[in-house]
């Protein structure tokens, strides 16, 4: 198992140049595993910017893969003559927009202005656990009790990967490279491989099938998880675990 740090977060080296989109980072884990490591084909797993390099894989090097297992559905192209939307579909972007009124604006501040905000997180402690921990309460899966999910250790050990490395300013250019470079074409969009679906109980990535099928033309499998939020690998490692082995084990 090769476990990967995305560029300019904690442990990889920072980007020195912009366009570090979702597919740069596809085409580097590309070059790893089969240029560096030397496997012809693998499996592919990811959440949140994971599943988005995750998907750019299957859509970008489909020849190179057994199949992905993503934790969040890309957002399709809606194209002129697509079919209109269900009524599940529709619920899903009313839930989204008012999603993104109330909680997305961390990602319109990384993805237009995030130096500004990088300054104030790199020089303070308190500012940056502030500004991570909120997050862990408000997209995890523990009723506002934050140590009923994670111990004050695992918390901490969260926060020293970005305080010890200086890595929160490069994290963040992720999402301004994703919005200024990140476009993908309408043509291209529809991913083939076998793509396993498994969703959390979290406010945002829970959309219906139908809208998950229009990018995906290939689930071979789709679950939602009775438990666990946006951090379930940190919350139900062995729900997970068992999801990924359960998808990739009829693909070897």
């Amino acid at each position: 198992m090769v476990v990967p740090s995305l560029p300019g977060y904690g442990f990889s080296e920072r980007p020195q140049h912009p366009g570090m989109t979702l597919r740069r980072i596809a085409a580097l884990w590309t070059e790893l595993m089969v240029d560096t490591l030397g496997y012809r084909r693998f499996a592919a797993h990811g959440g949140d910017i994971g599943a988005g390099v995750t998907s750019s894989l299957g859509r970008f090097h489909p020849d190179r893969l057994v199949g992905i297992h993503i934790m969040a559905v890309a957002n399709p192209q809606r194209e002129p003559g697509s079919p209109p939307l269900t009524a599940a579909e529709e619920a899903y972007v009313a839930h989204l927009e008012r999603w993104d009124h109330e909680e997305g604006a961390y990602d319109h501040q990384q993805s237009t202005r995030p130096q500004t905000l990088a300054y104030g997180l790199n020089d303070s402690p308190v500012g940056l656990a502030g500004w991570i921990v909120e997050k862990m309460r408000a997209w995890s899966d523990c009723s506002g009790n934050l140590s009923w999910r994670f111990s004050p250790d695992e918390i901490l050990t969260n926060l020293m990967i970005y305080w010890g490395t200086e890595t929160i300013n490069s994290s963040m250019r992720l999402y301004y490279d994703h919005k200024h470079f990140g476009a993908i074409d309408p043509a291209n969009h529809r991913i083939t491989v076998p793509t396993g679906v498994t969703l959390s109980v979290e406010p945002v990535n829970k959309a219906p099938r139908e809208w998950a099928e229009r990018t995906y033309v290939n689930i071979q499998r789709w679950t939602e998880l009775p438990k666990g939020g946006h951090f379930a690998a940190f919350e139900e490692p062995e729900l997970l675990v068992e999801e990924i082995r359960a998808f990739f084990r009829p693909l070897r």
